[in-house]
């Protein structure tokens, strides 16, 4: 027995704690960063899993078990499944974005719509539309999911939409907030209302329509 191990059984006999001590044992002996190691193997059990069920089926204990890891784990990073799912999925989905650039309001206001669309596509449309029902009825999961999801988006809207007013490319009395909750609630209520995908046809219409509401 290594002295490392012994350390750590001596640890999981004065403490009780098996789990996170075992863990720490294996990092140190392999020289990596156990939180980092067991993060990324959560996240990436957690977009494997969405590959198969819906996120009411994928629960703590299901991708605790296929990660390897103990819920406690888990619940160090994550408050509840919402927001772990949501973090699975913004690597991939680039569902935190960086604000659009270049061309006039107007062009910009394309951009972030075709972009947005995107995002709400096949698999991704799909996740959002479960995730957001999810979060419906608890305060709580309602501002996680507007934080780690919407609020870039909105922001980045506001953002052009102010700037296409200052620019006299949109109108001057455009109530910025209100229109920014029209143009993504018709996203939303198209994912949560229509059993189709999204698809480009939609993603369009909803782009000219954003264009005549701010002339």
């Amino acid at each position: 027995m290594t002295a490392q191990a012994a350390q750590a059984s001596i640890e999981i006999n004065q403490n009780n704690t098996a789990e996170p001590v075992i863990e720490e044992a294996i990092a140190r002996s392999n020289g990596r960063p156990r939180s980092e190691k067991s993060m990324q193997a959560i996240l990436d059990t957690t977009n494997k899993m969405l590959l198969m069920s819906s996120v009411r089926d994928i629960s703590i204990e299901s991708v605790a078990k296929k990660a390897g890891v103990g819920k406690t784990t888990i619940y160090r990073w994550w408050p509840n499944k919402v927001s772990l799912v949501l973090d699975a999925i913004s690597g991939p989905m680039n569902s935190l974005p960086a604000p659009v650039s270049g061309g006039n309001p107007k062009d910009l206001l394309e951009k972030q719509l075709e972009r947005f669309a995107r995002v709400c596509r096949g698999r991704g449309g799909k996740i959002i539309a479960e995730v957001y029902a999810e979060s419906q009825g608890n305060a709580e999961t309602q501002a996680l999911f507007f934080e780690k999801f919407m609020v870039q988006h909105e922001e980045i809207l506001a953002s052009i939409l102010e700037q296409g007013k200052s620019s006299g490319d949109f109108r001057t009395t455009l109530n910025t907030a209100l229109t920014v909750d029209m143009i993504y609630g018709a996203f939303f209520y198209q994912l949560m209302s229509n059993p189709n995908p999204l698809d480009q046809n939609f993603a369009n219409e909803i782009i000219l329509e954003a264009l005549r509401i701010c002339k």
